[in-house]
């Protein structure tokens, strides 16, 4: 029956049920509809500092510390990340005039070697470091201190100490925001005692997910209790590989005795005793059994190919969630060459969205910071272009040097690569590689120069005679038999 275009539902006494008294409403979603078939799922559609709350998150960070420490292969996979992501650290590049560029280049280097507040670390460090705490603990803090002489330096918050005291409700996880989610400072724990930050004053790096996300989660977060199991299972599997390992042989027997006699069993041993003497077995031995006695071989068929293709399914859910192939942090074996380059572009798609992360969030701010800092206390002169800057990222991996060689010199000839990012890919600033091939320059023409002088040969002549980039040898163009004649030498000698 319709009322009012809508279908209505009845009770068993013809009564119509609204969905006030929750009456069973339909969707064209399957997905939407809950049924014995599944477990129930906390389904909640909230803000993110519902869903992922302070003591969530803490629970979450103390298992993935704990398996980033224990396991292998979640160890292996985050180290990774962080290796090919950072490397030796981001390199700054200034875009300002280049007589400036190179003195803030040269500044920020030296910034960079004792950076750290504690004097631990480098800049370099606090890179990786930065990525290794996105894996595992989904965040990570610095705070932006000065020394008694102005001089800038970073202290590192590790994302557990970024929290407030229960009773203060103006933070919510240790963020402290205005009407529009803007952050306006944040909650540091020392000990028992909570300091306050603003936030012009502190960095956060982390990768958010919402848009109304203020805080990381693990990148480890889906695959704990994968791992967990994995971590079970072969300690189960190993155990059982152990005593299939330690039972050679079994021997059946009718009251589980044998007589004191028996040349097979030495006396005062039973065949159920696992103190069985070794001894007593020889080469080629015969034994004699008793009606209802037999020995049977003890056979196991563990660890199996079976277990090891679901081992590799969990490793598959911990690499998907890091955003890394399998393949690269687990097995390349089963790899042809199409494959591999596949995974190699795939991964470096991730190292390359690791490294942009921290630019953005972590490094132009630090730059801006450190330079502002010099300018303000006359160590450097201004620029208008003093805040502009790019990173130098390490190396591109690659399966095929020789190949990607090759084809990026054809690209350089034909003008549509670039020598910036020819050199970028191989972790060379383009400006550094142009200096120093003037200056191997200059040392080339000096020297052929003397060696013109001193033998009467052309400076061309002279040039090749150093350095041949012609597979065409060099060729003199002044008359050489008149020259050494002019010398008193016999030019066939």
């Amino acid at each position: 029956m319709k009322r009012n275009g809508h279908t209505s539902l009845f009770g068993p006494r013809g009564k119509p049920l609204t969905p006030s008294k929750k009456a069973y409403v339909g969707n064209n979603y399957y997905q939407a509809t809950q049924n014995r078939m599944r477990r129930w799922v906390p389904a909640v559609v909230n803000d993110s500092d519902q869903t992922m709350t302070a003591a969530t998150r803490s629970q979450i960070i103390g298992l993935a510390r704990y398996l980033h420490a224990n396991i292998g292969m979640v160890r292996g996979a985050v180290n990774d990340l962080a290796l090919y992501s950072v490397g030796t650290g981001l390199i700054p590049q200034s875009q300002a005039e280049r007589t400036r560029a190179q003195e803030f280049e040269d500044y920020f280097r030296s910034w960079a070697a004792i950076a750290d507040t504690t004097g631990r670390f480098t800049f370099s460090q606090m890179q990786r470091l930065a990525s290794l705490r996105l894996d595992v603990d989904g965040d990570i803090g610095f705070v932006m201190v000065e020394t008694k002489e102005g001089y800038p330096q970073l202290q590192m918050v590790e994302g557990h100490r970024v929290t407030n005291d229960r009773d203060d409700k103006s933070y919510v996880d240790g963020v402290r925001t205005d009407k529009v989610g803007r952050p306006l400072g944040y909650s540091l724990r020392t000990g028992d005692k909570y300091r306050r930050v603003a936030a012009k004053d502190f960095i956060l790096v982390y990768d958010p997910e919402r848009a109304d996300q203020q805080r990381g989660m693990s990148s480890l977060a889906h695959a704990i209790n994968n791992i967990r199991d994995v971590s079970d299972i072969l300690d189960y599997e190993k155990t059982g590989v152990k005593m299939a390992s330690a039972i050679g042989v079994a021997i059946t027997t009718e009251s589980g005795a044998v007589d004191a006699g028996s040349s097979f069993i030495e006396s005062g041993f039973e065949s159920t005793d696992t103190q069985l003497a070794f001894d007593t077995f020889q080469a080629g031995m015969v034994p004699r059994l008793k009606t209802g006695e037999s020995i049977d071989s003890f056979a196991s068929n563990r660890p199996n190919p079976t277990f090891q293709g679901f081992l590799e399914f969990l490793v598959r859910d911990v690499a998907v969630g890091l955003g890394v192939p399998v393949e690269f942090i687990w097995d390349t074996s089963k790899l042809s060459g199409t494959t591999q380059r596949f995974v190699m572009a795939k991964a470096s798609r991730a190292f390359e969205a690791r490294q942009q992360l921290l630019i953005s969030r972590l490094c132009d701010r630090v730059w801006r910071w450190v330079i502002a800092k010099g300018i303000k206390r006359g160590d450097l002169k201004d620029s208008p272009d003093w805040w502009r800057v790019s990173w130098q990222r390490p190396a591109r991996i690659t399966v095929d040097v020789g190949r990607e060689a090759s084809a990026n010199l054809n690209d350089i000839r034909m003008g549509t690569r670039t020598i910036a990012e020819d050199a970028g890919e191989r972790g060379v600033d383009w400006l550094e590689m142009r200096d120093q091939s003037e200056r191997e320059a200059s040392d080339l023409i000096d020297r052929a120069k003397r060696l013109a002088d001193a033998h009467g040969i052309s400076l061309e002549f002279a040039v090749g005679l150093l350095s041949s980039p012609s597979p065409n040898p060099p060729t003199n163009p002044v008359d050489f038999d008149r020259v050494m004649e002019t010398k008193g030498k016999n030019p066939n000698e």
